[in-house]
């Protein structure tokens, strides 16, 4: 559900099936450096899938200072209009991480969405600002705000109107490098078409050394469907894979 952007992807909120062989890159464990391949079997954000039930590929790659301030580069391919041109979603990010003693973080940043070699007409690039705070790596809360979204939906195109997202993740381990997580998200569109919806997910991970494989069913309400019809990912299952180096 999230796209917590950082080289070493969660997923968030989102990650990625063993669909590719992905080479094996050593680095340093102390480096400031880190980076992500991946693949996934529909790309979903946010409820709804950015590549009509099919395949992405998804990298990353993210610098990390001694002194809690981060930047760094996502993108996956995306299919905004089905059958009819492909594009690439580009995000670059930066901010700052501050810790609130020993089991508890903050975390404040900025992203940059742009999509290239997009086939529509009008342009589709925005940006947002999130505030997050985290208890250790089980529970996360974000708050976002996006000053100029535009969308298109059967309610027509809104340009670069304020929207607001509240999103909550939670990871449980189990045994053997396996964890159940989960997410929710309120996204608040009542500027762009008047109209607020609830999406979440719940899945299976398993975790080994760089290596993270993920079994997620996704949940929408029905007003995602209103809007965006056959891109709505409630009920989907997606199978997805990521290597970090």
């Amino acid at each position: 559900m999230m796209r917590w952007k950082s080289g070493c992807r969660p997923g968030s909120l989102l990650v990625l099936p063993v669909l590719l062989v992905l080479p094996v890159l050593a680095c340093r464990a102390e480096s400031p450096w880190s980076a992500s391949i991946g693949a996934t079997t529909d790309y979903i954000f946010r409820g709804v899938s950015q590549t009509y039930d099919s395949g992405a590929l998804q990298l990353g790659a993210n610098y990390q200072s001694p002194l809690g301030w981060f930047a760094g580069v996502w993108a996956s391919n995306v299919d905004p209009y089905p059958h009819a041109g492909s594009s690439a979603e580009l995000d670059l990010y930066t901010g700052v991480t501050r810790p609130l003693g020993a089991d508890f973080s903050t975390r404040l940043a900025y992203t940059h969405y742009t999509y290239l070699d997009d086939p529509r007409a009008a342009r589709y690039d925005y940006d947002e600002v999130s505030l997050s705070a985290a208890y250790v790596d089980r529970l996360t809360a974000t708050l976002s705000y996006d000053p100029d979204n535009s969308s298109y939906s059967t309610l027509g195109f809104a340009r670069r109107r304020p929207v607001g997202a509240l999103e909550l993740t939670g990871r449980w381990p189990l045994r053997d490098d396996f964890a159940l997580t989960a997410g929710a998200g309120y996204y608040d569109l009542q500027r762009l078409y008047g109209v607020s919806y609830w999406a979440g997910n719940a899945g299976l991970a398993y975790v080994h050394q760089r290596i993270t494989i993920e079994l997620n069913r996704f949940f929408t309400e029905g007003t995602v469907g209103r809007l965006y019809e056959d891109q709505s990912a409630n009920g989907t299952w997606t199978l997805s894979a990521a290597l970090r180096f």
